[in-house]
């Protein structure tokens, strides 16, 4: 055997035995007793260190008859005009196939992208709430060929794709993988992987694939695959639910913990919950915060309307003083006027007695 061959050889099962580890087979390349799937920070192939920021593992189409495919990130990587993420994926043997399907990998991917392109994948900022998508321009989806990427049962391919620039101050994103798979808290970090391999697609191990220059990437829209996201959050008991934009934020709180039954009352457990909303709003909050009573159709009208503003009126009472001089209050009472669920049901009415508190944050355009 050359010297040349022995090289590529020792490498190659060096390359597969990194990719046992992912792919279920002998662990090798793990520290001594640690069963995960890839030891912290990476692997070693040939020497070389692979950076791993996070496994992930799905099937195509989330059907349980399809093999499951795994895979690592590498990456994210800040490159001149644009941002580039770095993955490899592949199928363990003896799933009853013996190449990944394109399909089973990626979904087809559609307008403004290329076809074939492994361009279901995402960046999360979760700080910002900002999701990033592939950038392309009018000839060109910076991302994998999927035809490449897939390659035979127990191998690991190496995949990229270009999003646009992040923020400075964006340190970490949670990475989204195809099927809703994620990988979170992955270090953004300065310049492209090296050393860059002449393959589309290379193995684990063999280099990565080239990234795209500046110039190649000044035709791309960066604002078109920019998504504003909206962040859900609850408390355990139910008490305080929040929808959060970049701009605002809506508090939505049940009437049924906050006061007795007919009552505007606040209950002992209302003062902690309003606690934490006020600061907030004296931490972030922006110009006018508007606190909004509802009830359910139970009663006349005019009853529903005057505890609805009594309501809300006690809300503020307790916010106002201890959100600083940042904002202004306004409460109003919407009485039955405004139901989120029928008031033909128990749950529906339990879901319609609530107090709405609505402001800005500080930043938003």
């Amino acid at each position: 055997m050359s010297p040349r061959r022995g090289a590529r050889a020792t490498r190659a099962l060096a390359t597969l035995a990194a990719a046992a580890v992912l792919l279920g087979g002998a662990t090798a390349t793990a520290a001594p007793g640690d069963d995960r799937a890839l030891p912290p920070g990476g692997v070693s192939v040939d020497g070389e260190q692979i950076p791993v920021h996070g496994t992930f593992a799905y099937r195509g189409f989330q059907l349980d008859t399809n093999p499951e495919i795994r895979g690592a990130v590498h990456g994210v990587r800040r490159i001149d005009g644009g941002t580039v993420l770095y993955y490899s994926l592949g199928m363990a043997r003896g799933q009853g196939a013996e190449k990944i399907s394109p399909t089973w990998a990626f979904p087809n991917s559609s307008y403004p992208y290329e076809m074939s392109r492994a361009v279901d994948v995402a960046l999360i900022d979760p700080v910002g709430l900002i999701a990033y998508r592939p950038v392309a321009d009018p000839t060109t989806t910076f991302a994998s060929d999927v035809t490449k990427l897939v390659g035979p049962a127990g191998e690991l391919r190496v995949g990229w794709a270009v999003f646009p620039e992040l923020p400075p101050g964006v340190e970490t994103v949670q990475v989204v993988m195809p099927w809703g798979t994620a990988v979170g808290d992955v270090p953004v970090e300065d310049g492209a992987l090296t050393p860059v391999s002449s393959e589309p697609a290379p193995r684990l191990g063999d280099g990565w694939p080239q990234a795209p220059s500046g110039a190649e990437l000044a035709g791309a829209d960066p604002s078109s695959r920019l998504y504003t996201l909206t962040r859900r959050t609850s408390d355990i008991a139910g008490t305080a639910a929040v929808e959060e934009t970049t701009e605002q934020v809506a508090v939505t709180l049940d009437a049924n913990v906050l006061f007795a039954s007919g009552s505007a009352d606040l209950s002992a457990e209302a003062q902690q919950v309003l606690a934490t909303v006020a600061a907030d709003i004296q931490a972030r909050g922006a110009g006018e915060v508007v606190v909004a009573g509802h009830t359910d159709s139970d009663g006349s009208d005019s009853f529903n309307q005057t505890l609805s503003e009594q309501r809300a009126a006690a809300v503020l009472g307790v916010l106002q003083p201890a959100s600083g001089a940042a904002v202004t209050f306004t409460s109003v009472g919407r009485g039955e006027s405004e139901p989120v669920a029928s008031n033909g049901t128990d749950e529906g009415k339990q879901a319609n007695r609530r107090v709405t508190v609505v402001y800005s944050v500080q930043g938003a355009s």
